[in-house]
């Protein structure tokens, strides 16, 4: 909790040296090379605590490659995995377009975090991370997919990191996400796995399967066969014996799912993290973050009720830590009405002493 205190400190510092970029909407169609470099400047050390966050940013893209994929944007509907495009579905809210002022305010919500790591979803790989995630950040293990909705990592400079390459199965139709896959510290006592994901949207409520007398509907039915991929992987971290997490935009509220058991087939279960924990050993569950905490709306007017971003966290992992604290980053009403910010607000969890 200390080094989120210093860090605070140090921000403001930063925010009155006036080190916002101050980008403008012609950014040039190619990035500067140096901003990749820049990527281990005023690097932290690595403490004892680990702080996992996890942001949807919304189809976040560089201007350059918006206005080329608008161009031919495609009215038919959401692209697949494969396609590079962008819907323009008629009647429907098109994709965000942001200008400098929007990148400056994303990236001061960036720098308050005080991550040591960012699951991060609807991205367009490095490039576009580097406009919201700038001085002191590795930006990798992004997942292989034509399509601009990525997901991949923001990782703290300083932090040892190795990729693992994509969770394709995830991705079930060829239209869906698959989930990255990265180790922090790896080959020493305090290494972490973590999977960021983005599943299914269109079955936040209700039972992922058959039940009730109601049929399926199929972004339910599809989500549900998400359930064991990511239960086999968590299965296969327990056979390791590392400490692990799945953090990112479940597109779910879990603490709904309570009411409906994981059902009779692993392969179809009605409650996605009881799906999940059915996968486990008894005595090592995953645990939510947000399990029993209230939920901060994201912005004025903000009409859900829970919270679909989360970090799933492993016993093992929860073992190594005193504590935990659970927070969101809520818009402001002045940031929503002036500025193109995201549909979710980041979400984050510390756990002390986990990065012993």
């Amino acid at each position: 909790m200390k080094r989120r205190l210093l860090t605070a400190l140090a921000t403001v510092a930063l925010a009155t040296a006036g080190l916002a970029w101050g980008l403008r909407d012609h950014l040039p169609r190619e990035l500067p090379g140096g901003l990749q470099r820049w990527a281990g400047v005023g690097a932290a050390s690595p403490g004892q605590d680990l702080r996992i966050a996890s942001w949807n940013l919304e189809w976040l893209m560089t201007p350059a490659v918006y206005d080329e994929l608008w161009a031919r944007c495609d009215p038919g509907g959401q692209p697949r995995s494969d396609e590079r495009a962008l819907p323009c579905v008629p009647g429907r809210e098109p994709p965000p377009r942001r200008q400098g002022a929007d990148f400056d305010a994303l990236a001061r919500i960036a720098a308050s975090l005080d991550a040591d790591v960012v699951a991060l979803q609807e991205v367009d790989g490095p490039a576009a991370a580097r406009l919201v995630f700038r001085r002191g950040w590795a930006l990798d293990c992004f997942i292989r997919r034509a399509h601009p909705q990525k997901v991949g990592f923001a990782i703290r400079a300083g932090i040892p990191y190795r990729c693992n390459g994509d969770l394709a199965e995830l991705d079930l139709d060829g239209a869906s996400r698959a989930g990255a896959d990265i180790t922090l510290w790896p080959g020493t006592p305090r290494a972490v796995r973590l999977l960021a994901v983005h599943l299914k949207s269109g079955c936040a409520d209700g039972p992922l399967s058959r039940g009730e007398g109601r049929e399926v509907r199929e972004p339910c039915e599809k989500l549900s066969r998400q359930v064991p991929v990511l239960g086999r992987w968590a299965q296969a971290r327990e056979s390791e014996g590392v400490a692990y997490a799945i953090a990112g935009d479940f597109n779910r509220r879990l603490e709904q799912d309570a009411q409906f058991g994981p059902g009779p087939d692993p392969q179809r279960p009605r409650n996605l993290l009881a799906g999940i924990n059915a996968m486990l050993p008894p005595q090592a569950p995953m645990e939510a973050a947000t399990a029993g905490e209230p939920y901060t709306r994201c912005r004025p007017g903000d009409r859900y009720k829970g919270y679909i971003d989360n970090v799933l966290l492993s016993t093992r992992l929860l073992e190594r830590s005193g504590a935990r604290q659970f927070s969101s980053t809520p818009f402001e009403a002045r940031q929503v009405r002036e500025l193109q910010l995201s549909d979710h607000c980041p979400i984050s969890v510390e756990l002390d002493g986990a990065a012993r």
